[in-house]
């Protein structure tokens, strides 16, 4: 069982390895995302539903690489206590 990167005694190095693990998840989900949201306008129909689809996709995309940023800095700084 995987112990919260707050328990004041973590395991290293597997509770390290674990949570960089599922943050380097977190940022590859947001680039697919990303790649996701630019496919919506390669295909060169310019029209405002494409725009807006492609919008909200990249909105989602920059959102989860907000998440992933400020979990790999909260990692950052829970490592650095150690």
């Amino acid at each position: 069982m995987t112990r919260p990167l707050s328990d004041p005694d973590p395991d290293p190095p597997t509770q390290w390895d674990e949570a960089i693990a599922r943050n380097t998840a977190l940022f590859r989900e947001a680039d697919l995302l990303d790649e996701i949201a630019y496919k919506l306008i390669q295909t060169g129909d310019e029209n405002a539903d494409v725009w807006l689809r492609f919008t909200e996709a990249k909105a989602l995309a920059d959102a989860r690489r907000r998440a992933a940023y400020e979990d790999w800095m909260n990692i950052k700084r829970l490592m650095g206590r150690r």
